[in-house]
């Protein structure tokens, strides 16, 4: 009865918040980050961060700005803060004609591109021009970022122009001394945004490093670039096949300088210091690449602090914060900075591009669950909420559940260790470009985004004994329809293969299942004990134990009753011995790697000069990169690489996995250490 009374709880919560979140209070707080953050200036960067203060307090929340360094060097675990950079114009001119020719006579000139028209026509992270510009010649480069592109071009002294973007392309038109880069770059996604759909979209590009996350790093060759629209790259393309020399008039007024980023952060008191984190990430152009997840974050603080004030929902056990900066980089800065934030935070949730218009965007929105490594119980938690919503709301959204992928959720690494589901409707049509703008989103949509998010932060906020139980009996619940649905899927493409064989391959193929019931096992027993960090008495550590051994049992017995329809004798699968494995699973079984640096890996400790060298090995291994990320995350220092291979193949999907090479070479690296078992 107890879980009942939570349910009813949940229910009531999500009635009572409902009508209260303003799906168009939220769009118009987007629409000012917007107004800022699109020009990619980081002095454009600080207003947005001082608009979002501003109307922290004005809502009556409390609000805080902290800086981090933007010097191009600073470390947290394995990110590099970007160096600052600022712009104030920028002009690429087309000169019809021979040098100065057109612009003598006031006739033959084509502006293609104007920063303060459209700030996605000049690449951020551009250095400047000389005061009085640059003129030189433009030379059509098939490709880019590859050093073949550049046979039997001289392109020194000169502009390249590529179909290729310009972030790619820039080192090697660097070495082959070119002055700048103009580029028609859009790449098209498949469903979401067909070639040529948008001809008169801009591509949002930026010059980066190719490690250590976005942004340039000191010491790394400058260099700048301009971006067109597909239909001027095509028209200039048609232009150059004609003309036998073009020539362009680049000015660009912008700096480099080492300055700070501003992380906002916004709190609801609880009666702990305990808190729940929603968080995602400014300073980027679009509105709906993040401008949408901050605003809605201040849109639901807004509503329940409303609430909260006027007594209509009582103050939670646990605070209720937003946070919100550089993303990934700048959330890591800040854990690392305030600590005390990353000791206190008990769930989180991030907002990623929410709130599209699908019939526009065409993207459905994702609730992306924790790695595997991280199960937890705000998986279970948010899936219900999202259910409900579903079925209690005139408004149909399409949602569904995906595989863990990588925002400002990177707080749910087990190495940080705060449970952290993802909202995202990635990818869309309007992705990274000068047309994800603020009439692209819809405030009913946003509205429903909402509702959930408040309900899922303030139940999670407020949840004690009662609420802990019956999130433990949700977690065990979905994990006995999980491995219901295994067995389905296990069932069909067994008769379809092996038919009326009992022995032989389809032996195998039934311990095979035996395994990945095993791993069930462990993944939603990881999940069930996750509800113990929001209450730990005597009583609810016996329910977790029961409820990882009911788990265990039901397991055993589906595979028993599959065994029996297969006609199989009933068996239980002896538990692997890696002593009785080949020689390289006894060798794996004795090494336990511990990993050194927080979060997840960004190649910045290997040198510039060995990291072409790291992904041919890669390669060579077979590692995807969703296994490599997947054998980070269960990576704790106590398990083996033979059993953490186990556990890959268990959350991958992927089969033969052989990780020790890795390993090894990450230790050399400094990022894992390698201990023997004796």
């Amino acid at each position: 009865m107890k879980g009942w009374k939570a349910k009813a709880m949940f229910r009531r919560l999500f009635e009572r918040i409902g009508p209260y979140v303003s799906g168009t209070n939220a769009l118009d707080l987007i629409a000012h980050i917007h107004d800022h953050d699109r020009w990619s200036s980081f002095d454009r960067h600080h207003e947005a961060a001082l608009y979002c203060l501003h109307k922290l307090e004005e809502y009556g929340l409390e609000g805080e700005i902290f800086e981090l360094p933007a010097d191009g060097e600073k470390l947290y675990g394995d990110w590099v803060m970007p160096r600052a950079w600022k712009a104030k114009s920028a002009k690429l001119t087309l000169l019809w004609g021979s040098k100065g020719e057109g612009k003598e006579e006031g006739l033959g000139e084509v502006k293609l591109c104007d920063y303060k028209e459209d700030p996605c026509s000049l690449v951020v992270y551009s250095k400047p021009t000389p005061s009085e510009g640059i003129t030189a010649e433009l030379v059509m480069v098939d490709g880019g970022s590859k050093a073949q592109d550049y046979e039997d071009l001289e392109v020194k002294g000169k502009v390249v122009f590529t179909r290729d973007s310009a972030r790619a392309s820039r080192l090697e038109a660097l070495r082959h001394g070119a002055l700048g880069i103009v580029s028609d770059y859009l790449p098209a996604i498949d469903y979401y945004r067909p070639p040529m759909e948008l001809p008169d979209c801009r591509y949002w590009d930026r010059f980066s490093s190719e490690f250590g996350g976005w942004g340039m790093k000191k010491g790394d060759p400058e260099f700048w670039g301009f971006v067109l629209t597909p239909r001027q790259g095509h028209w200039l393309r048609e232009l150059m096949k004609k003309e036998r020399r073009l020539q362009i008039h680049a000015e660009i007024d912008a700096s480099f300088y080492d300055g700070s980023i501003d992380v906002v952060t916004g709190l609801i008191k609880g009666e702990t210091d305990e808190e729940v984190l929603i968080n995602g990430h400014l300073y980027e152009v679009g509105a709906i690449d993040d401008a949408s997840g901050c605003g809605l974050a201040i849109e639901v603080l807004r509503c329940l602090n409303s609430l909260i004030k006027s007594g209509r929902l009582k103050k939670p056990r646990r605070g209720i914060r937003m946070l919100f900066t550089y993303e990934c980089m700048g959330t890591m800065g800040a854990l690392l900075e305030r600590p005390e934030l990353l000791q206190r935070t008990v769930a989180a949730i991030t907002l990623d591009c929410v709130g599209g218009n699908e019939a526009l965007c065409r993207a459905f929105l994702s609730l992306s669950r924790n790695p595997h490594a991280q199960s937890s119980y705000t998986d279970t938690l948010l899936r219900l909420i999202l259910e409900h919503s579903t079925m209690m709301d005139k408004m149909l959204v399409n949602w569904r559940e995906v595989p863990f992928m990588k925002a400002d959720n990177m707080i749910a690494d087990p190495s940080i260790g705060i449970p952290c589901p993802l909202l995202i409707e990635y990818p869309y049509t309007f992705y990274h470009s000068s047309m994800d703008t603020p009439d692209k989103l819809d405030p009913r949509r946003l509205a429903w985004i909402g509702r959930a998010v408040a309900t899922y932060a303030y139940f999670i906020a407020n949840a004690g004994e009662v609420e802990a139980q019956w999130l433990a009996s949700e977690v065990f619940i979905e994990a006995k329809r999980t491995i219901l649905d295994e067995l389905e899927g296990f069932l069909t493409p067994f008769y379809e293969v092996y038919g009326e064989r009992k022995e032989g391959e389809g032996a195998k193929a039934l311990e095979k299942l035996w395994r990945r019931l095993n791993y069930l096992q462990t993944r939603y027993g990881i999940a069930i004990e996750s509800v113990t960090r929001l209450a730990g008495s005597e009583s609810l550590q016996k329910r977790i134990k029961d409820a990882k051994e009911d788990l265990k049992a039901y397991a055993s017995m589906s595979l028993e009753r599959v065994a029996r329809e297969l006609g199989f004798q009933p068996w239980k699968p002896r538990k692997r011995r890696w002593i009785d494995m080949d020689g390289y699973k006894r060798e794996a079984s004795r090494i336990v790697p511990k990993r050194l640096v927080l979060g997840s890996c960004q190649l910045t400790r290997i040198p510039a000069e060995e990291r072409k060298e790291w992904q041919r090995k890669c390669h060579e291994w077979g590692l995807k990169g969703s296994v490599i990320q997947s054998a980070q995350m269960w990576c704790d220092g106590v398990r083996s690489v033979a059993e953490i291979e186990e556990l890959v193949e268990g959350e991958t999907g992927e089969s033969n996995i052989r990780l020790l090479d890795y390993f090894k070479e990450m230790e050399r690296y400094g990022y894992i250490k390698c201990e023997r078992r004796h």
